[in-house]
Formats: C-alpha cells, sequence, structure tokens
C-alpha cells in the first residue's frame, strides 16, 4: 500500500491562531488596567491639591511671624477659602492676590512649577525683598504679574521672557539693577509694561518694539542711557509712553509719528538733544507733551498746532530759539503753556488770547520782546501768569484786570513803562503780584484798597522804589494801600513784614522750605540772620517762601532786622533771633 505523503504544517493558520489566542488572553489585562488608572484618578487629582497647599504652606513657613499671622486662614482646610486664593472649578490654584496686607519676606520658597494653573500673581505694595526667581518662567498660564512696590533687588531674569500668556507686567517701585532683558520681546501679548522707579541701566532694548499689543510703557525713573529706539515706531496701540528722569541721549526719533494712538507722552528730565520733530503733530489724541529739563534746540514747530486734544504743554528748561508759533492758538484745550528758561524771541503771540481753557502761562527766562498782547484779557481761567525776566516793553494792559481767577501775578524783570493800570484792582483772589525792575511809574493805584491785599504790601513797597527807602525814610506815601495809619515806606514794610510773619508763622514753621532760609527749626521769625539786609516774605504760595533780594548793596547790613523790629511796634516783643 502506498503510503501517503504528510502534508506540510499551515504555518498561517498557526500564526493566526496564537495572535487570536494572545489578544483573548490581553483583553482582560487592558480592561484591568484602565479600570485601574479610572480608580486612581481620584487619588492623583488629590495629591495635585495637596502639592498646590503644600507649596503654598511652605512659602507661609519662610515669610515672618507677623505674615504668618496675616495668613493664619491657611491651614488645613480647603486651600481654595484661604484669603487670597482663588481656584478654578477644578479645585487648582488660579489666582494669588495679597497686595497691600504687609507681607515681608522673599519668593526663594515659593515653588511655582506646583502652581501650573496660575493665571494671577498679585504681591504689590508689601516688604518683599530678594530676588525674583528664575523658576516663575515655568508659569506659563499667568496673564497678570504684579510685584510692584516692594524692595525686590537683583535683575529681571530672562526666564521672564517665557511668560507668553502675559497681559500685565508690573514690577515697578523695587530695587531691581541690570538692563532690560532682551527676551522681554516674546511676551506678544503684553499691553501694559510698568518697570519705573528702580535702578535698571542699559539701554532700552530693541525687542520692546515686538510688543505689538502694547497700550502702556513705564520705565521712567531708572539708570536708562542711550537712545529711544526706532523701533518704538511699530507700537500703534501704544497710548502712554512715559521714559521720563533717566540718562536716555541722542533726537526724539521720527517714528514717535507713527504712534497715533498716543494720549500721554513723558519725555522729560533726560539727555536728548535735537529738535522736536514736525511729524509730532501726527499725534493727534495727545493730550499731555512733556519734554522740559533736556538739552532740545532749535524751534517750536508750527506742527504743534495741529495736537487739538492738548491740555498739558511743557518744554521749559531746554536750548529752544525762535518765536512761538502763532498756531499755538489753535489748542483749545490747553490748561498748561509751560515754556520758560529757553532762548524764545519775538513778541507773545496774540493768538494766545485764544486759549481760552488755560490756567497756567508760564514764559518767563526767555528773550521775549514787544508788548504785553491785549488779547490775554480773554483767558478769564487763568490763575498763574509768569512772564518775567523777558524784555517785554510797553505798558501793562488794562485787560489783566479781566483775570479774575489770578493769584499770581509776576512781571519783574522786564522794560515796561506807563503807569499800574487800576483795573488791577479786579483782581480780588490775587495774592503775589511782581512788578519790580520794571520803569513803572505813578502812584500805587487807589483801587487795590481791598481787604485781600495785606499780602502785597511787600511788593508795592517794591513797586515804588525800594532803593531810595534808606534814603528817603520820610517819604510820605502819595495812595497808602490801606488805611493803617501808615505814613511812611519804612512803616509800610515794617508792617508788612509784622503782618505776613504773623499770619503765616505757624505753617511755615513744620515747612523744611528748600528755598533760601530754612525755617523748620527755629520758625520764621527766628530764622532770618541780622545781617540780611532786605527780606521778603510771602505766603500767597501753598508753604510760602523767604527771598533775599538779590542786589543787597542797596541796603543797609541791619534793614532787614529793621523791618522786623522797626515802627509797628515789634521791639516791644523782645528779640527776633536766637
Amino acid at each position: 500500500m502506498a503510503s501517503v505523503p504528510k502534508r506540510a504544517p499551515n504555518f498561517q493558520a498557526v500564526h493566526s491562531i496564537i495572535i487570536c489566542v494572545f489578544v483573548i488572553i490581553l483583553i482582560p489585562f487592558v480592561s484591568s488596567s484602565d479600570s485601574a488608572v479610572a480608580r486612581a484618578s481620584p487619588a492623583t487629582n488629590t495629591v495635585a491639591k495637596q502639592s498646590e497647599a503644600a507649596t503654598l504652606l511652605k512659602w507661609k513657613a519662610s515669610l515672618d511671624n507677623q505674615s504668618q499671622s496675616l495668613l493664619s486662614s491657611w491651614n488645613q482646610s480647603s486651600h481654595c477659602t484661604w484669603v487670597g486664593i482663588g481656584c478654578n472649578e477644578a479645585t487648582k490654584v488660579t489666582n494669588l492676590t495679597l497686595d497691600s496686607i504687609g507681607l515681608r519676606g522673599t519668593l526663594s520658597s515659593l515653588n511655582f512649577s506646583s502652581l501650573p494653573h496660575l493665571v494671577k500673581l498679585d504681591l504689590s505694595n508689601n516688604l518683599i525683598y530678594g530676588t525674583i526667581p528664575s523658576p516663575i518662567g515655568s508659569l506659563s498660564r499667568l496673564a497678570s504679574l504684579n510685584v510692584s512696590i516692594n524692595h525686590l533687588s537683583g535683575t529681571i531674569p530672562r526666564d521672564i521672557g517665557m511668560l507668553r500668556s502675559l497681559v500685565d507686567l508690573d514690577l515697578s517701585t523695587n530695587n531691581l539693577t541690570g538692563s532690560i532683558p532682551t527676551s522681554i520681546g516674546n511676551l506678544r501679548n503684553l499691553t501694559t509694561l510698568y518697570l519705573y522707579e528702580n535702578s535698571l541701566s542699559g539701554s532700552i532694548p530693541q525687542e520692546v518694539g515686538m510688543l505689538k499689543s502694547l497700550t502702556d510703557l513705564d520705565l521712567s525713573t531708572n539708570n536708562l542711557t542711550g537712545s529711544i529706539s526706532a523701533s518704538i515706531g511699530n507700537l500703534r496701540n501704544l497710548t502712554k509712553l512715559i521714559l521720563l528722569e533717566n540718562s536716555l541721549s541722542g533726537s526724539i526719533p521720527q517714528e514717535v509719528e507713527m504712534l497715533t494712538s498716543l494720549t500721554i507722552l513723558v519725555l522729560y528730565k533726560n539727555n536728548l538733544t535735537g529738535s522736536i520733530p514736525a511729524s509730532i503733530g501726527n499725534l493727534r489724541n495727545l493730550t499731555t507733551l512733556y519734554l522740559y529739563e533736556n538739552f532740545l534746540s532749535g524751534s517750536i514747530p508750527q506742527e504743534v498746532g495741529m495736537l487739538k486734544s492738548l491740555t498739558d504743554l511743557d518744554f521749559s528748561t531746554n536750548n529752544l530759539t525762535g518765536s512761538i508759533p502763532a498756531s499755538i492758538g489753535n489748542l483749545r484745550n490747553l490748561t498748561k503753556l509751560i515754556l520758560h528758561k529757553n532762548s524764545l524771541s519775538g513778541s507773545i503771540p496774540q493768538e494766545v488770547g485764544m486759549l481760552t481753557s488755560l490756567t497756567i502761562l508760564v514764559l518767563y527766562k526767555n528773550n521775549l520782546t514787544g508788548s504785553i498782547p491785549a488779547s490775554i484779557g480773554n483767558l478769564r481761567n487763568l490763575t498763574t501768569l509768569y512772564l518775567y525776566e523777558n524784555f517785554l516793553s510797553g505798558s501793562i494792559p488794562q485787560e489783566v484786570g479781566m483775570l479774575k481767577s489770578l493769584t499770581d501775578l509776576e512781571l519783574e524783570s522786564n522794560n515796561l513803562r506807563g503807569l499800574i493800570p487800576a483795573s488791577i484792582g479786579n483782581l480780588r483772589n490775587l495774592t503775589v503780584l511782581y512788578l519790580f525792575e520794571n520803569s513803572l511809574s505813578g502812584s500805587i493805584p487807589q483801587e487795590a484798597n481791598h481787604e485781600k491785599k495785606e499780602s502785597l504790601l511787600v511788593v508795592w513797597s517794591k513797586i515804588l522804589g525800594l532803593s531810595h527807602l534808606v534814603d528817603l525814610p520820610q517819604r510820605p506815601l502819595e495812595s497808602p494801600p490801606m488805611n493803617i495809619g501808615i505814613t511812611t515806606y519804612e512803616q509800610l514794610l515794617s508792617h508788612s513784614c509784622l503782618r505776613a510773619i504773623d499770619e503765616a508763622e505757624d505753617e511755615w514753621s513744620q515747612h523744611n522750605t528748600k528755598k533760601l532760609i530754612d525755617t523748620s527749626v527755629k520758625g520764621l521769625s527766628g530764622s532770618v540772620p541780622k545781617d540780611f539786609p532786605y527780606v521778603h516774605v510771602e505766603f500767597g504760595l501753598n508753604k510760602g517762601f523767604v527771598h533775599v533780594i538779590d542786589d543787597e548793596k542797596q541796603f543797609k547790613a541791619n534793614f532787614g532786622l529793621k523791618c522786623y523790629k522797626g515802627r509797628a511796634g515789634v521791639a516791644g516783643r523782645g528779640h527776633l533771633w536766637s
């Protein structure tokens, strides 16, 4: 019988059977594993919660005892109920807000990586010291970081650039040093960047120009140097640019013209040079423009007159030349026009009279010529008018008497002639009137005789010529300002000084004046030295001051003493000197 040949084994079938068996065996294990993971989830969540709570408790323990008592609610209860803590629905910490409660300690013990869901961190206005830890960069969801008004020191860590969700960054009013890190350019969602009142140095990084969402940028009161980067022109949403009190140099970049959303531009107290760019006229939303105390030169551009939203304009203490442009009259919303301490020439434009919202007009220490325009009488809201130390000529216009809100009028050190207008008697709110060092003639207007002019008595004496007072002590007054029984200049001056001292002693004795004489220790009367020939006392301003006349050679050495102890009966009160 023929043998039947053996069949080769079916390896494919065997392979299929093996796979099938493996799958059948594996399925229970997979099901079991999924079930284990599902059962482990609550435990994992609990661990996460405990981790956040433990992180916060560890940081609390690092603070001083007083701070720990302020956080007494931070105990074993649910951390979402603790003071300053906010959580989401999953009980993850999203907010840590402990501003203005007096915390004292550092951030070094705060494990930021254990707070991955944190959206807001506000520890402002406390006593936090030490450095800003680099691990703060792990807070990837953080939108608001505010540690302002503390005592933080050291540098701003480069890791701050990892906070790509950040919208508001406020590190102001600390003791931070070093440069602004270039990594700050990564914060593309940033709308507010406040680094002011620190000791930051170096230049403003070009990368700031990458922050195209920025609306508020304040780097003021630091030690920043170098020029203002042209990249600043990329910040089309910027409304506030504040760089005051640094050591920035170079010119104001032309690219500023591209900041058409800008409402506040403050660059004062730097070392800026060059001219004010004409392109500044494009900033039609600008309300405040402060460029004072720089080294700017050239003329004030006509285009300034295009800034019709402007309320505050201060170009003082620069090297500006040329005339005040007539276009300034377009600024109908202007309340402050301050151009003092420049080299401006020409006349005061008649168009100034169109600035009917103006409260402060300060043009002193320039080279202005011509007369004071009669149109100045339109400025019915004006409280302060400083035109002194120019070369103004002509007479004081009668229209000055229409400025019924005026409290301070200073026209001294000019070439003014003619009579003091009788209309000046309408200025019932006037507390300071300086007209000395002019060529005014005639007598004190009778119209000035009203009760609120007591503070002007010394000034009236100056108008009539104090240089002749010593030589002609008995010369009678033609028109005494008040009916006080005074018939000589010396009596007038004595009465004025005494009255000013009596009325201002209490206020001034508490004020550490930064003027010529410190009255804080001995009081006003006890502070004036015996050898001062003449002292002018003024109490029309907030704190008052003592002013020593410049040309002391015109007076005898004891003239100041006679002022206080003279014929107004001061001597009977004993010595005024200690």
